[in-house]
C-alpha cells in the first residue's frame, strides 16, 4: 500500500488505503473513507469543531492553534510496528494575553504515522511546549478529538445515533460489545483503577472506543504497548453531536508530570485513529495488529488441546462433593466431553491455595488432591483448575507472613477487589515468583493439565504505594500487571506445552495486554444470548479467526439463574465457539440433546475454523455469522422470526461458482445457489445454521 501526502487549498491531505485525512490550518481533522469515486465521513468540522489535539493548561483551554505550513516535515519510517510515512506538523497558540489573564503561549509538535501494512490506521503523538513566562499546571492533554454527526452519512437518522464498542470495564453485565448512543450518552470510559473513585467502574478493560454506522466507523485508541491511565469519553453534546477523544489527566501522587515550566515540554501518550467498514471487528483487528508490531504478542491461534469440549463443576456450586463429580464423569463421557474442570470452592483461603479439608472434599489435603486428579485422568479426561492468582484473603497465612507482597494505598491501607480480597503486587518480583511456584504445584506436583483463571479482579490492579517494592511510580503495579500473567503462562507451557490456560474476567471486557498470556478466551459471562454471540465475535476479532473462544457454558434451562445464559448450542456453533457446559442434573430429553450437540461439535469442530467478518452485528438483519472450514462456509442466522419472503443473503461466495446449501443440524438439503446471486428463501424461528459447499 502506498501512502500519499499532498497539499490542498484546505491544508494537507494524507491518503492511506481506504483512508483520506484532511488537516486544516486549525488542526481540525476530517477523516474520510474512500468508497468508489466518493468519500464518506461521520466527522463534523463545522460549528464547535476544534483541533484534534489540544490541552488544558493553567486552568485554560488551549485550542487556538495555527499550523506553520512552512515547517511541514515528511519522512519514511520503519520500525517494529511497520513501515510507512510520518507527517510532522508544527503549530502555535497564543491566548489570553491581556491585563486580566496571563499570556499562554504554547508550541505544538504533532507527528502522524501512516502504515503500509495497516490501512485505515493513523498513530500520533503530540508535544506541547510552554513558550510563555509562567509555569502552567497540566490539567488535561487531549488526543484525536472528534465530533460525530450521524446525519452526515445517514441524513434520516438522529445526529447522536451510533452503534459503539466501548472497551472500558464498567460493571458486571454492563454491555461493551454493542452500546447504542443516544441524546443523553455520557460515558467516561476510564481505563485506570482508582480505589478513591468507585463510581468510575471496575477498572481497566481495553483502551479503545469505536462508533459506527452502516456505512463507516471511527475508532480512537491508545497505541501504547502497556496499560494506560487514561479515559476515552463518549458524550452527546448539547447540539446532539457525539464527542469522542482520548483524555489524559495527570496526577502528582501517581508520579506523573503536572506542571509545565517555561521552556518545558510535555508529551501525550501514543494514540491511534482507525477508520473502517461494518462493525467493531476490523477496528479491533487493526488495533491488535498495531499492538503486535510493538511487542504485544497476541496469539492468532490456539494449541490443539484448547479446543476440546469441557465440563466444569460449577453446577454443584461451592459446596460440591467429589462423589458428585465422579458420578458426573460417567455421564459426560457419553457426550464426548474430553476435559473436566474443578471450579471454585476447592481451597481454604485465597493466597494460600491449600485443598479444602471439608468432608467430601480433600480431608487428606494435597494427597487427596493428587488422588482426585489421577482418578479424573484415569477416567479418560484432561483436567484444569479454577484459580484467582492475584487474590489474598485477609485471614490467609500468606497475608500474615508476607504483608509486604501486597498492593498498598497511599494512606497505608490495602485496597479490596470485588471479592473483598487484597491484591498481590504484580510488579514485585517475590510475589510473582510465589505465583509461578503455585503453577509448578498445580500442574507439576498435583498433575493438572490446564488452568482456568477467573473473577473481575483480573481486570486491573490499583496503584501501589508499598515502600517495600521500590516502584519507580505507583503506577508500576497497574502497568506491570501483564508481567504476573506472563510468569503464569510461561510456567504452564514449560511444564506442559500446549496446555490450555483460560481467562474469564466475569462479564468485563478482555484487555489486549494480558492476551499474550492465555490461549483460550471466552465470552466473559454474558447475561443474554445476543451478548454471547457478540462477545465471541469480539474475541475472534482481537486474536484471529481461528483462535479458541469459549461460549461461556451451556446451562440447562431449569438451572438458569438469569446471571448467565440458558442452553443455546446454536449460538455457540454459529459463532465458531468452543462448546462447554455446566449443570447439576439433566433430564432424559436434555441428555439426548447434550449428546447430540457435543457429537456435532466433535464432527464439525467449527471452533477451529476461521471466523469471517461479513455481517454487521448492529445493523444487518437477520444477525449473521460465518465460519470457513475445509473449503466450506458455515452460516448462522438469528432472529425471533424470519419470513420466507425476505431472502437471506449469503455473503462471501465466489460469483463464478454454484453452491449446495444444507441445514446441517437437521440434515435438510436446501438446494443450489449461484455465487453471483447468493440469495436463499428460507423462513425460520430463532436460528438457522447452514453448510454451503461448492457444488461443482
Amino acid at each position: 500500500m502506498v501512502v500519499k501526502i499532498s497539499a490542498s487549498e484546505n491544508g494537507i491531505v494524507a491518503e492511506s488505503g481506504p483512508l483520506r485525512l484532511i488537516v486544516n490550518d486549525r488542526l481540525v481533522f476530517k477523516p474520510c473513507l474512500l468508497k468508489g469515486s466518493g468519500r464518506i465521513s461521520p466527522v463534523s468540522t463545522e460549528g464547535a469543531a476544534g483541533p484534534a489535539f489540544h490541552a488544558r493548561l493553567g486552568g485554560y483551554l488551549v485550542d487556538a492553534f495555527r499550523v506553520d505550513w512552512d515547517r511541514v516535515e515528511m519522512a519514511d519510517f520503519s520500525g517494529s510496528a511497520g513501515s510507512g510515512k510520518a507527517l510532522t506538523l508544527h503549530a502555535a497558540a497564543d491566548q489570553y494575553g491581556n491585563p486580566l489573564y496571563p499570556a499562554v503561549r504554547i508550541a505544538l509538535r504533532l507527528t502522524l504515522q501512516f502504515f503500509d501494512n495497516l490501512p485505515g490506521v493513523v498513530a500520533a503523538r503530540a508535544e506541547f511546549t510552554n513558550r510563555g513566562e509562567k509555569a502552567l499546571s497540566i490539567d488535561e492533554l487531549v488526543s484525536f478529538a472528534f465530533r460525530l454527526d450521524r446525519r452526515l452519512v445517514d441524513p434520516q437518522e438522529p445526529s447522536w445515533r451510533f452503534a459503539s464498542y466501548q472497551g472500558s470495564a464498567v460493571r458486571w453485565s454492563e454491555d461493551y460489545s454493542l452500546v447504542w448512543t443516544d441524546a443523553a450518552t455520557d460515558r467516561e470510559n476510564f481505563v485506570g483503577l482508582d480505589p478513591r473513585r468507585p463510581g468510575a467502574g471496575d477498572g481497566a478493560g481495553a483502551p479503545i472506543v469505536d462508533l459506527w454506522t452502516p456505512r463507516v466507523g471511527l475508532a480512537v485508541a491508545s497505541a501504547e504497548p502497556t496499560p494506560v491511565w487514561v479515559s476515552l469519553p463518549v458524550r452527546a453534546a448539547g447540539d446532539g453531536l457525539v464527542e469522542v477523544c482520548l483524555s489524559q489527566r495527570p496526577e502528582a501522587r501517581l508520579g506523573q508530570k503536572t506542571v509545565l515550566a517555561p521552556g518545558e515540554t510535555v508529551s501525550t501518550i501514543r494514540s491511534a485513529m482507525i477508520l473502517h467498514e461494518l462493525d467493531f471487528h476490523d477496528a479491533l483487528r487493526s488495533y491488535a495488529g498495531l499492538l503486535r508490531g510493538q511487542g504485544v504478542d497476541i496469539p492468532a491461534s490456539s494449541a490443539e488441546d484448547c479446543y476440546r469440549p469441557y465440563w466444569k463443576s460449577w453446577g454443584f456450586g461451592l459446596d460440591f462433593k467429589l462423589d458428585q463429580i465422579y458420578q458426573a464423569l460417567e455421564e459426560i463421557r457419553e457426550f464426548g466431553i474430553e476435559m473436566a474442570m474443578l471450579d471454585d470452592g476447592w481451597f481454604t483461603f485465597y493466597g494460600d491455595w491449600q485443598p479444602n479439608p471439608a468432608e467430601g472434599k480433600f480431608p487428606g489435603g494435597e494427597k487427596d488432591m493428587r488422588a482426585f486428579v489421577k482418578r479424573v485422568k484415569k477416567a479418560g479426561f484432561l483436567t484444569s483448575l479454577w484459580w484467582y492468582p492475584q487474590g489474598v484473603s485477609p485471614q490467609s497465612l500468606l497475608e500474615n507472613v508476607h504483608p509486604e507482597w501486597l498492593v498498598q494505598n497511599q494512606d497505608g491501607s490495602l485496597p479490596l477487589c470485588q471479592r473483598r480480597l487484597h491484591y498481590l503486587c504484580p510488579a514485585y518480583q517475590p510475589a510473582v515468583d510465589y505465583v509461578a511456584g503455585l503453577v509448578e504445584k498445580f500442574m507439576g506436583d498435583w498433575g493438572y493439565d490446564g488452568l482456568y483463571i477467573d473473577t473481575t479482579g483480573l481486570s486491573a490492579v490499583p496503584p501501589c504505594f508499598n515502600p517495600a517494592h521500590g516502584h519507580a511510580t505507583p503506577l508500576d503495579s497497574f502497568t506491570g500487571q501483564p508481567h504476573l500473567f506472563r510468569a503464569i503462562y510461561e510456567t504452564a507451557q514449560r511444564l506442559k506445552p500446549g496446555s490450555p490456560v483460560e481467562m474469564c474476567i466475569c462479564s468485563l471486557p478482555h484487555d489486549p495486554f494480558k492476551m499474550p498470556y492465555y490461549n483460550v478466551a471466552n465470552a466473559s459471562d454474558p447475561v443474554n444470548l445476543t451478548q454471547v454471540r457478540r462477545r465471541i465475535k469480539v474475541e475472534k476479532a482481537w486474536r484471529g479467526g481461528t483462535f479458541c473462544v469459549g461460549d461461556c457454558y451451556q446451562i440447562p434451562i431449569h438451572e438458569w439463574e438469569e446471571w448467565s445464559c440458558p442452553e443455546s448450542f446454536e449460538s455457540a456453533f454459529g459463532s465458531g465457539a468452543q462448546l462447554t457446559t455446566l449443570y447439576s442434573s439433566l433430564t432424559p430429553v436434555q441428555r439426548d440433546k447434550w449428546k447430540r450437540w457435543f457429537g456435532l461439535y466433535r464432527q464439525y469442530y467449527l471452533s477451529r475454523g476461521e471466523y469471517l467478518n461479513l455481517y454487521d452485528i448492529a445493523f444487518d438483519r437477520p444477525e449473521g455469522h460465518v465460519v470457513r472450514k475445509d473449503g466450506r462456509l458455515y452460516y448462522a442466522f438469528f432472529a425471533e422470526r424470519w419470513p420466507r419472503t425476505r431472502p437471506l443473503e449469503l455473503r462471501g461466495l465466489d460469483p463464478g461458482k454454484r453452491y449446495r446449501v444444507t441445514d446441517y443440524v437437521n440434515q435438510v438439503d436446501l438446494g443450489i445457489v449461484i455465487g453471483s446471486q447468493p440469495l436463499l428463501q428460507r423462513a425460520f424461528a430463532g436460528n438457522l445454521l447452514l453448510e454451503v459447499t461448492p457444488a461443482d
